[in-house]
């Protein structure tokens, strides 16, 4: 068993597991998808031992078991997709996406005044740039139907939760020039480490086959040390 194996059995469900965790059947979770009513697969594993990123395209899957594979919070997105149908019927695609696109622009509109200014979505006195906002919105359910955000966020159960983790790694990477700084001031180091907490708990640990390229890697576990160096001199 590889080490991608391991990482994708612990924190991941093949599509048959996640079917039985949804009390439904793999046929429906592929209609749900279809539909864009359910995330995509977030890792999809071949016989001929490939896997498919929704982030990092191919890369070498050896002594890892094909399948699908899909985050357990994608079962919340089941359930908000079948509330949808039940009340909507042939509509329930159309409200599903807007109530999704709706909460990530709120959260986006909420964090860019507690946490960071997004000057794409948002002017220095707060007013809306709409071009900006929507498209932010429509990258997001894009990349939300890809099943991107199953594999970077750590606990995708909204939009709400999607777009902080976004906006904290864009903070953190305009801070840290996308963790290549390395020379920090005390108090920049001070300032930053929470920041860095943060970020750690709500981005996903990512693969054995992405963590070299992946953003955890640049602006937590590479990055921590420079900030605990900066304090403690």
């Amino acid at each position: 068993m590889s080490a991608l194996d391991l990482y994708l059995k612990e924190h991941y469900l093949n599509k048959a597991k996640f079917a039985a965790v949804c009390n439904c059947t793999a046929t429906e979770i592929d209609t749900l998808i279809q539909a864009q009513l359910l995330p995509a697969p977030s890792y999809v594993v071949t016989e001929s031992a490939r896997i498919y990123s929704a982030v990092f395209g191919e890369m070498d899957a050896a002594g890892t078991d094909a399948g699908e594979y899909f985050h357990p919070a994608n079962a919340v997105w089941y359930n908000k997709a079948q509330a949808a149908i039940a009340a909507h019927g042939d509509q329930a695609a159309q409200v599903f996406r807007q109530n999704f696109m709706q909460e990530f622009v709120d959260a986006i509109t909420e964090l860019n005044t507690t946490l960071w200014h997004v000057q794409d979505s948002f002017t220095s006195d707060g007013a809306v740039i709409s071009a900006g906002l929507q498209t932010r919105a429509d990258f997001a359910w894009q990349h939300f139907l890809m099943g991107t955000f199953s594999l970077c966020v750590a606990n995708p159960v909204s939009a709400a939760a999607i777009a902080r983790k976004e906006i904290l790694q864009e903070k953190l990477s305009a801070l840290t020039d996308h963790g290549n700084k390395r020379i920090y001031s005390t108090a920049e180091a001070k300032d930053l480490l929470p920041l860095v907490d943060d970020y750690a708990h709500a981005a996903m640990w990512f693969s054995p086959a992405e963590y070299p390229r992946c953003s955890r890697k640049r602006l937590v576990d590479d990055l921590r040390p420079h900030l605990l160096t900066a304090i403690a001199a």
